[in-house]
């Protein structure tokens, strides 16, 4: 048995399945292929059931609450009849999407291969059908696969009960590691990439096209559930994004392209695979917004090469204030890749273009806390900039602001320094 289905076996989805199966495993190895492939049926059938009852218990599936009756129903009417195991699967088939077809057609070749190596046959030269190892191997493959390695929900019915899980439980998760737990345990573990995929194109319509009430209350939580999506499956996202470009176009203005900027802000991979349509509604975002392009290291060569031209590209900017949200993304940012030196000279931009007597006065405090890092060319800046904007040097908490600056002048500028140029710095 090759590595793949050796990985396949760790991921199957259900502990009693798993324990079962390695009597497939034992009879596989000891060359026992008739036995194997009636086993892995066995195993097929057992783990349908359980997955039925995970829909009953786990979801309150209706559907699955009736088959698994309707099943119990007729294994006491006839005990000794395997009819109910045939009756399964239709059910299955006709009134879930438990299984997808192809994975109902190796179930079905399995039933057929099953049936043929338990059942003697008079009129054929042997009596009982000897499967060849490649046979059993390709079943064992198909059936960990298309079964027993999936979650109880898939495909088409699955992001209708994940949106719905996220909506009425969003305020438990006080992490993003909570809610990654919390997905990976009921809905991620064993889903197909397909699958994978789907969800997320429908998230990325959620969080970044619709706006009414519910994609409102919701948002948070499904942006956060896209995130963790991108990050397990990475390399196949962005080869989707890069090959599926327009489905992911037209971002819509507002609370929609503010969660879009999140996302390439803290993946800044998925900037290089979008559309250029969308790269070109991303720059007119830029220009129109200081917060965007204070986010938009993303568009650079490097991190290095943001941090050098950010300060210029603000020089005929007007003033502005930066949230406190997104002006601790970007100190995590600079912390991320450890520029001191190069975050100190954007709080002085920061300050610098403080809008109101409030604005800065929250700047102010912004960079008090890094005051004794300043470099001395960096307090002269600093110096410049109160000078400079009256809504700095005239607001009522200026002269306090002003002091704790000169504590520090003082420690790192000459003992002449002359302040008197500086006729708005009031001490």
């Amino acid at each position: 048995m090759d590595h793949s289905i050796e990985n396949l076996i760790d991921n199957i989805y259900n502990s009693k399945t798993k324990q079962y199966f390695q009597e497939v495993v034992q009879t596989y190895y000891s060359n026992c292929f008739r036995s194997s492939i009636v086993m892995l049926y066995s195993v097929v059938i057992c783990d349908l059931i359980f997955k039925l009852e995970d829909l009953r218990d786990i979801y309150n599936d209706s559907t699955a609450k009736k088959i698994l009756l309707e099943i119990e129903v007729l294994q006491k009417e006839n005990p000794r009849s395997p009819d109910w195991e045939n009756k399964l699967i239709e059910m299955i088939q006709s009134r879930t999407k438990l299984l997808e077809i192809p994975d109902l057609e190796s179930i079905n070749q399995l039933h057929k291969h099953r049936h043929l190596s338990a059942h003697p046959v008079l009129n054929q030269t042997s009596i009982l059908y000897q499967p060849n190892k490649e046979t059993v191997k390709a079943h064992i493959k198909n059936i960990l696969e298309g079964v027993l390695t999936k979650p109880p929900i898939f495909s088409a019915r699955i992001f209708q009960d994940l949106i719905v899980d996220l909506a009425t439980n969003k305020d438990r998760f006080v992490t993003d590691d909570e809610l990654s737990r919390f997905l990976n345990a009921k809905y991620f573990k064993g889903l197909r990439m397909e699958t994978f995929k789907d969800i997320f194109k429908k998230l990325w319509k959620f969080v970044f096209k619709l706006e009414n009430d519910e994609a409102d209350q919701n948002r948070e939580i499904n942006f956060k559930t896209l995130e963790i999506i991108f990050r397990k499956n990475q390399p196949n996202i962005l080869e989707m994004l890069r090959t599926e470009e327009t489905h992911f176009n037209e971002i819509t203005p507002g609370i929609c392209t503010d969660h879009f900027f999140n996302l390439l802000f803290r993946n800044p991979k998925i900037y290089p695979v979008l559309s250029e349509l969308n790269k070109q509604n991303i720059g007119i975002e830029i220009l129109a917004s200081q917060e965007y392009k204070l986010m938009s290291w993303f568009v650079y060569d490097s991190f290095d090469d943001y941090a050098i031209n950010i300060i210029s590209a603000f020089d005929d900017s007007p003033r502005f204030f930066i949230s406190d949200n997104k002006y601790l993304n970007i100190l995590n940012l600079y912390k991320e890749f450890d520029k001191k030196t190069e975050f100190i000279n954007l709080l002085n931009l920061i300050y610098f273009k403080s809008n109101s007597f409030d604005s800065a006065d929250y700047n102010y405090r912004r960079l008090e806390s890094f005051l004794s890092d300043y470099s001395a060319d960096q307090l002269i800046r600093l110096l410049e900039i109160v000078n400079s904007n009256g809504q700095i040097s005239g607001r009522g908490q200026a002269v306090y602001s002003n002091r704790m600056i000169k504590e520090e002048c003082e420690k790192k500028l000459p003992a002449d320094f002359d302040y008197r140029k500086y006729y708005h710095f009031r001490t």
